[in-house]
C-alpha cells in the first residue's frame, strides 16, 4: 500500500499503526500461507491409479498454516475496505441494507422480496449467463427440502454478488412454486467479515443468512464453530434452511494450487454429521466465472456491461441406509477425463451408488474423504462450464434477468 493513501485512511479513523503494519508487509497475498504437501494429488497420478487412490479413504490433501499476525493484518485490511465501501456505497444499496436489517429472517413474501432486491441490485451492473433452461432450482423448490450449495471462490469481491443473484433465482423459484414455508438461506463465511462491518450492515448480512465461523485453515476455534453449526444442523434436518458455502475458504487466494488442494474438507464432514440424523442430503455445485464485455455473434461488443457465467450443476443426492452411504454422480459423466469417470461409468445403471472399498461399505468416519473428492470434482466441472459461457457469443444483449 502506498503511503499517499494514509491521509484518506486516517480520515476514515484508521489508526496509523494499522496503516504502517500493512505498508510494511511485502507481497501480502503471496506470503499468507506456508504450504506443506502431505501426499500426492490424485490428478497427478496415472489414469489407472486414480480410482484406487480416490476410493480408499486416504484422499490426498494439502496442509497449510496461517499465523495470528497474518490474520491480524487481514482483519485490518477488511476494516479499511469496509470503511471505504461504506463511504462510496450508492444510495440504493444503503436503502436495501437498511430494509434487510429491519426485517425478520422468516419465510415470508416480504423476506423473499428483499432477497430479490439484493440480486437485482447487483445483476443490473452485468449480464449473467445462467443455465436456467435446465430448471434445476425450480425442481428443487417444488420439493421444499434443505439443500447445500457449494461454490468456487475465484473472485472474492465478485463472488458474494453472484451468490446474491443465485439466492434471488432460488427465491423466485420458491415464489413460483407457491411455497408459504421454505428453507431460509444460511451462508457460511469468515467471522472476521462480519466483525469488521458497521452494525447496520452486519445486521443486514445476518438477516440475509450470514453465519460467521473461525475460518482459520488450521488451529481454528472449535468452540466458536460448534456454536455456529449446532443450530444450523438442527434447522437443516428440519428443512428450515439451505446452506451456502465456499469450500476453498481462505485458501481461495492460493491460485498456485489447483482446486483439489484449495477445497477444504469441512463441508464433507458437515454432511457426514447431518447423515447421522437426516438420511438424505442434496448438494448442488455452482460454478462462477467472470469475463470482459459482452460480444454478439458478429464479435462486436454489446453495451457496456461485463459478462459473467454461472453453471448450476446437477444435484448430488447422498443417502445413508444402515451402514451404507450412497451417492449419485452429479455431472461426473460429462467429463471423460475425470479421475472419477471410470468408477461412476461402471455403475451408471444404478441411481444411488454405494460407496464401498473392497466390496464392503466404507466406514462412516472415512466417508468425508470420499465426499470431498466427489464434490470437488463436480464443482470443478461446473466452474469450467461457467468459464465456457464467457467464450460463447450472445445472440442479443436484451436478455437481462431483471
Amino acid at each position: 500500500m502506498d503511503k499517499k493513501y494514509f491521509p484518506l485512511l486516517k480520515s476514515l479513523k484508521i489508526k496509523e499503526s494499522v496503516c504502517m503494519q500493512i505498508y510494511n508487509t511485502p507481497n501480502l497475498p503471496l506470503n499468507i500461507y506456508q504450504r506443506k504437501a502431505l501426499s500426492p494429488n490424485p490428478k497427478s497420478l496415472p489414469a489407472g491409479d486414480r480410482d484406487a487412490v480416490s476410493f480408499k479413504g486416504g484422499v490426498p490433501s494439502t496442509q497449510l498454516a496461517s499465523t495470528k499476525a497474518t490474520r491480524g493484518i487481514e482483519y485490518s485490511m477488511r476494516v479499511i475496505g469496509n470503511k471505504i465501501s461504506d463511504l462510496f456505497q450508492p444510495k440504493a444499496g444503503k436503502q436495501i441494507t437498511r430494509n434487510i436489517a429491519g426485517i425478520k429472517a422468516e419465510p415470508t413474501r416480504l423476506y423473499l422480496e428483499q432477497l430479490g432486491e439484493i440480486g437485482r441490485l447487483y445483476s443490473t451492473q452485468k449480464v449473467i449467463d445462467v443455465n436456467i433452461e435446465d430448471m434445476i432450482l425450480e425442481k428443487l423448490a417444488q420439493k421444499g427440502e434443505s439443500i447445500i450449495f457449494v461454490m468456487n471462490h475465484s473472485n472474492q469481491s465478485e463472488d458474494p454478488q453472484m451468490l446474491a443473484v443465485l439466492n434471488t433465482l432460488l427465491s423466485d423459484a420458491y415464489k413460483k412454486a407457491g411455497k408459504d414455508n421454505f428453507p431460509l438461506p444460511k451462508i457460511i463465511l469468515n467471522e472476521d467479515i462480519l466483525k469488521t462491518m458497521n452494525p447496520t450492515k452486519r445486521k443486514a448480512f445476518e438477516n440475509f443468512g450470514a453465519v460467521g465461523i473461525d475460518a482459520s485453515v488450521v488451529g481454528g476455534d472449535k468452540g466458536v464453530n460448534a456454536r455456529a453449526f449446532l443450530p444450523l444442523v438442527k434447522d437443516f434436518v428440519r428443512n428450515k434452511c439451505n446452506i451456502f458455502i465456499f469450500p476453498e475458504g481462505r485458501l481461495a487466494i492460493r491460485t498456485d494450487l489447483d482446486l483439489f488442494d484449495r477445497f477444504q474438507g469441512g463441508v464433507a464432514s458437515l454432511i457426514n454429521k447431518i447423515l447421522a440424523i437426516k438420511k438424505n442430503v442434496t448438494v448442488v455445485p455452482v460454478g462462477f466465472s467472470y469475463g470482459g464485455k459482452c460480444k454478439g455473434l458478429d464479435g462486436k461488443i454489446l453495451g457496456d456491461k461485463n459478462l459473467n457465467g454461472m453453471s448450476i450443476g446437477t444435484p448430488i443426492e447422498i443417502k445413508r441406509v444402515g451402514d451404507t452411504t450412497t451417492i449419485t454422480s452429479g455431472d461426473i459423466l460429462k467429463k471423460e477425463d475425470s479421475c472419477l469417470f471410470g468408477f461412476f461409468d461402471k455403475h451408471k445403471d444404478k441411481v444411488d451408488i454405494p460407496i464401498t472399498s473392497g466390496g464392503e461399505p466404507v466406514k462412516q468416519e472415512e466417508i468425508p474423504d470420499y465426499l470431498k473428492t466427489i464434490l470437488c470434482e463436480n464443482l470443478e466441472i461446473n466452474s469450467n462450464l461457467a468459464k465456457k459461457k464467457l467464450e460463447t457469443p450472445l445472440e442479443t444483449s436484451g436478455f437481462d434477468m431483471y
